[in-house]
């Protein structure tokens, strides 16, 4: 099995992704753009760190490629450029901007239209020129736009009005992938309105959903409640309490996507990742003004902050009027494929106790503010290979190396420093490694960073590694003494 290249890995459905993939043991490289303080591995480590501690166990670290979807070639240097080609055999393009409206329309670089729209032809590109041909699209349940009805999961261009920037790129985006022709196959995950965790009320994005609580939450630090609930919130809105609302928990969507990308079968068609029983905006007003009035009641706002109700209400209905198309009723989504494809795990009900968890999440953790703390991966491992990394680049790479006289083994290293390699045997010595497993299926040792370092350092012998399971070796029929003879060649200086 190649490497599947995964983008959007630091976003709140990208987090997921990468916790569930890893878990399917689905070789994983992420794309990931450097922040102003941050570099790429460190975003992905203090994902998977976060992920560590929640698990309780640890995880394998991903190939990180520090690169950027709005740019050609995503930005990747030459030599991740190579790795891709010679690793990647498969894409799940999930990198996308929630932005509703553009500042400028008629600005082909401007949010939206430069990741979603511009970002997916990078990313196709890459695909024609790395010869990846099996593709992975997220997209999103509203590129149907202001239809209502029943919408098919094999519809996508009916002549549609679509009823902002948002739904206009994600709709182009989608056509740009089924136009590549030179692809072998592409998959559509749609999506519904992605929520947080529906056993935690876990998320990372407060766009939509919590656009309402965002803002009242703000309002009740210095106005009294009484004067919030005066307000009629919703008439300005045009809406009346009834509409419908598709919500769908990131836990559910990031389960369901990893499960169809696991199973070839299911490969090539389209998938809404919708709710059978979709939430009312009444509800949702209920759960956020239950919540706001105990929070204002736990820490009331100064008298001092009275202000004209009206003159709130305008404001709000001013920010608001940005989702004002997001608020409206939703249409019927047919799942009739996605039920079929997964009759096992269907999604759960936003009801009103997890529209209460999901909010009391978001209220606790201020938003998300301040943001979590930076986490800088170690490189125990990969100091340990440097000699062997250093001889491995002479060397052939993948089926070039093990179709001659030489063969690999797979060196899985999970928890902080650890990571993925395979190393280069010719004539029972070792002679190099490169990063990345081999797709060759043979043989495979699977250990912890700390269990690495141990043998490392002679703190741990190997037949007390194999036979506590500290080392597991998996695959073809292993002979005890190459293979520690293999890893004496590898931990000598």
């Amino acid at each position: 099995m190649g490497y599947l290249l995964l983008t959007g890995a630091t976003g709140l459905l990208g987090r997921y992704l990468l916790r569930d993939l890893s878990l399917a043991r689905i070789p994983l490289a992420v794309v990931v753009r450097p922040s102003r303080h941050e570099t790429a591995a460190q975003r992905i480590e203090t994902a998977i760190v976060y992920w560590e501690r929640v698990l309780g166990r640890e995880l394998v670290r991903p190939m990180v490629l520090s690169g950027d979807i709005s740019q050609p070639g995503l930005g990747l240097s030459e030599e991740d450029l190579r790795w891709t080609t010679e690793n990647c055999d498969q894409v799940l393009h999930s990198a996308a901007s929630l932005t509703f409206y553009a500042d400028d329309p008629s600005d082909p670089q401007g949010e939206p239209f430069r990741s979603n729209v511009q970002g997916t032809r990078h990313v196709l590109e890459l695909c024609r020129q790395a010869g990846i041909r099996r593709y992975h699209q997220v997209s999103t349940a509203y590129v149907c736009g202001e239809r209502r009805g029943r919408i098919l999961e094999s519809e996508l261009d009916v002549g549609q009005v679509l009823g902002n920037d948002y739904e206009k790129t994600k709709t182009a985006s989608e056509k740009e992938v089924r136009g590549a022709d030179f692809l072998d196959q592409v998959t559509v995950h749609r999506p519904s309105i992605i929520v947080g965790d529906s056993q935690t009320g876990y998320t990372t994005s407060y766009h939509g959903f919590y656009s309402p609580l965002r803002l009242l939450h703000t309002l009740i630090r210095s106005v009294p409640w009484e004067t919030i609930a005066e307000g009629d919130w919703l008439g300005g809105l045009s809406l009346d309490g009834s509409e419908h609302k598709n919500l769908v928990p990131v836990d559910w969507v990031s389960a369901a996507i990893t499960e169809i990308v696991a199973r070839p079968e299911l490969h090539g068609h389209t998938y809404h990742l919708t709710n059978p029983h979709p939430s009312t905006v009444a509800d949702m007003v209920f759960s956020i003004a239950a919540a706001l009035a105990q929070l204002a009641e736990e820490n009331p706002a100064p008298a001092s902050g009275m202000a004209a109700t009206e003159e709130m209400v305008a404001s709000f209905r001013e920010q608001m009027k940005i989702y004002q198309s997001y608020w409206s009723n939703d249409p019927d989504f047919d799942s009739t494929r996605t039920e079929a494809a997964l009759p096992h795990l269907p999604c759960p009900a936003i009801d009103r106790v997890v529209m209460d968890r999901l909010i009391a999440f978001a209220l606790q953790t201020n938003f998300g503010w301040p943001r979590e703390a930076t986490v800088t991966p170690q490189q125990t491992v990969q100091g340990r290979l440097q000699k062997w990394l250093a001889a491995g680049q002479r060397l052939p790479t993948g089926q070039t190396f093990t179709g001659g006289p030489g063969r690999s083994v797979n060196l899985e290293v999970c928890g902080r420093g650890g990571g993925q390699w395979r190393l280069l045997v010719q004539q029972e010595q070792l002679v190099g490694a490169q990063i990345g497993l081999g797709a060759d299926n043979g043989l495979s040792c699977y250990l912890s960073a700390d269990s690495f370092e141990q043998l490392a350092q002679g703190q741990l012998g190997w037949d007390r590694a194999i036979d506590s399971g500290r080392l597991v070796v998996a695959g073809a029929a292993p002979d005890a003494q190459d293979l520690k003879r293999l890893f004496s060649d590898l931990f000598s200086h």
